[in-house]
């Protein structure tokens, strides 16, 4: 599975949860914890689909990690290796849940905290919340190239 790919970094993490107490999901639900996912990576077990598509990516994990641990990196491989295997039903829920966040919101997802916020304004990673008229633009457009349809043919499939 990630023997090869994730061998260091597996085995670089202490299991100390730092990962866990800086990620922004794990403190909107329990269902996704990274230091749990670092285990299961350990472990060589199989890890749940559903917990990959949590991650948001935002590297926090990595910027409090004190072994310098990949965790985004491990979840992003992993997806790729889920979709091999899945196809493109689960593509396609993804960035659609994706888009429908970013119509309703403006965001996929909001800081937390200020540490959270300072890391990403660091690393500029910082996203600014958009303003009512852009979002409004931004759901015109995306409505008028026909943004889920052009998904559904791109990945080749009818819902």
């Amino acid at each position: 599975m990630i023997i090869n790919t994730f061998s260091s970094d597996v085995n670089k993490c202490i299991q100390c949860g730092s990962c866990t107490s800086a990620c922004p999901v794990s403190r909107a639900t329990k269902r996704f914890n990274p230091r749990l996912i670092v285990l299961t990576f350990k472990r060589k077990a199989p890890l749940k689909s559903e917990d990959l598509w949590l991650c948001l990516n935002c590297h926090v994990c990595e910027a409090r990690c004190p072994n310098d641990v990949k965790v985004s990196k491990m979840i992003l491989e992993e997806r790729g290796k889920a979709l091999e295997a899945h196809g493109e039903d689960r593509v396609f829920e993804f960035y659609s849940t994706w888009i429908r966040a970013l119509l309703d919101s403006g965001v996929i997802a909001f800081a937390t905290n200020t540490k959270v916020e300072d890391f990403k304004a660091e690393s500029g990673l910082n996203i600014p919340t958009l303003t009512e008229s852009v979002k409004l633009e931004l759901r015109n457009f995306l409505r008028s190239i026909s943004l889920e349809a052009r998904l559904r043919e791109v990945m080749g499939f009818e819902r």
